[in-house]
């Protein structure tokens, strides 16, 4: 089977975030490391395309991979550090 995924940069880096952050506490439940790529997939696109990442944006893409979560409903501290630190990359 081959990974179709776009790995291109900064896939690592928003992955790398992505997992220190783990939104979900999947990774702490010891979820795989790949876990979160598809997320760190379309942000890292949307940061190819310049588009910067802020609340808004993290909360849409986590709610079409997600749903309405916890970390959507309840953490809008933890969503503004996530976006900054993914904005961050561009």
């Amino acid at each position: 089977m081959t990974n179709s995924r776009d790995t291109r940069p900064p896939f690592a880096a928003v992955r790398k975030v992505l997992n220190r952050h783990d939104p979900e506490g999947l990774l702490a439940m010891g979820a795989p490391a790949d876990e979160y790529e598809p997320e760190a997939e379309d942000f890292a696109g949307l940061l190819r395309e310049g588009q910067s990442i802020t609340r808004a944006v993290v909360i849409d893409v986590w709610g079409r991979w997600f749903g309405d979560t916890y970390f959507v409903r309840a953490g809008t501290d933890k969503i503004d550090t996530l976006a900054a630190d993914l904005d961050a990359l561009r």
